[in-house]
């Protein structure tokens, strides 16, 4: 019996082996970009109270270490190494998969890089990023990254270490999540529009949010408070979790050509500033007798590319009022109409002044 265990110890070892011969992960890194939230870039300037870079060991099972939180950004970057020697094979088209499993009902997150060869004894590096979804549940998940390649005869050599990362959920996290500028180059008309969507990604309920558009250089500037957001652990899909506003902008006929910023400003309790995002609204000047349009590439300026098709759920517009010289055709009966009670005025002033001589 024991030689049977010993031998079925030994096969499996060997398979391992095999499986592992030419290609090797030898190393993973990972770094977390917290520059999408402000909260989180003036903490970590301030206070470097956040681990966002972490060299993590290729041993199966190993945990991490790094601050990571819904919506931000992780980059892995695994480093490969071709194990052969000498005249051995080189190792083409080698990529990295990475997936990072997720709990329950959720789906999985799957992205890869590289296409690279690499000579025997060579190594080479893949970054593979991902953007953690809001909706991700907080805790441990488990991921796996593998390694593929093939020599000339397409034979296929594999390498996998499974790791495991947590996300981490704070009692307060308000996000900017989309900004849009519409268009970001007026020239004419002179008038765009500016849509911004905030979501909860914290664990608590919060009841006094402030969302602030403001620009001091357009005279600009439209506040909306005690907004309520439910937070995306609540569990319940069909409660409304984001919050979307949207603001029209008429830049003055007098105001001159240049790129003036627009601030988007979140607030905490109302006053305390949790996230920001700036674009530009490119003001220029309206040729005499044309109408020119902006290019269709730079029709929008926007801060976090938005998901493709991509519709806001709850849109709030700030009021605006319109002048009644907006309009050509009003404006032309105003001036006819001035005209005529002009000209009936003068003539009875006339008949007045004619009865008085008489």
């Amino acid at each position: 019996m024991k030689i049977i265990i010993f031998s079925l110890v030994v096969m499996v070892l060997i398979s391992s082996i095999s499986l592992a011969q030419g290609l090797e992960i030898t190393r993973v890194d990972a770094h977390v970009d917290y520059e999408d939230a402000y909260i989180y870039r003036i903490e970590q300037e301030q206070k470097n109270t956040r681990r966002n870079s972490a060299l993590v060991p290729v041993v199966n099972d190993s945990r991490i270490e790094v601050d990571i939180f819904p919506g931000s950004n992780i980059t892995f970057t695994v480093t490969i190494e071709n194990t052969f020697n000498g005249d051995e094979p080189v190792l083409r088209d080698i990529f990295t998969k990475i997936t990072i499993e997720g709990k329950r009902d959720e789906s999985d997150l799957k992205e890869e890089d590289g296409n690279f060869d690499l000579k025997p004894g060579n190594e080479g590096k893949a970054d593979v990023k991902f953007k953690i979804p809001f909706e991700m549940e907080d805790g441990s998940h488990n991921i796996k990254i593998e390694a593929e390649g093939e020599d000339k005869d397409h034979a296929l050599y594999k390498a996998e270490v499974r790791l495991r990362l947590d996300i981490k959920k704070l009692s307060h996290d308000l996000r900017i999540t989309k900004v849009y500028l519409t268009p970001s180059i007026v020239y004419c008309s002179r008038k765009a529009t500016i849509t911004t969507e905030i979501a909860n990604a914290g664990s608590n309920l919060e009841d006094n949010v402030a969302l602030e558009f403001k620009s001091p250089g357009l005279g600009f500037n439209s506040y909306d408070k005690d907004i309520s957001l439910p937070s995306f652990s609540s569990g319940d899909i069909e409660r409304e979790v984001t919050y979307t506003k949207a603001s029209s902008i008429e830049v003055p006929v007098f105001l001159k050509s240049g790129k003036y910023p627009l601030f988007v400003n979140l607030y905490w309790k109302n006053f305390i500033i949790f996230d920001q995002k700036t674009v530009e609204l490119d003001v220029r000047d309206c040729a005499k007798g044309t109408t020119p349009k902006p290019k269709e590439d730079n029709e929008t300026a926007t801060v976090i590319q938005p998901k493709e098709g991509w519709i806001p759920k709850k849109l709030i517009m700030a009021t605006r009022e319109m002048s009644i010289l907006d309009s050509p055709i009003i404006l032309s009966m105003l001036i006819g109409g001035s005209f005529i009670i002009m000209v009936l005025a003068g003539l009875i002033v006339f008949g007045l002044l004619r009865k008085s001589k008489v």
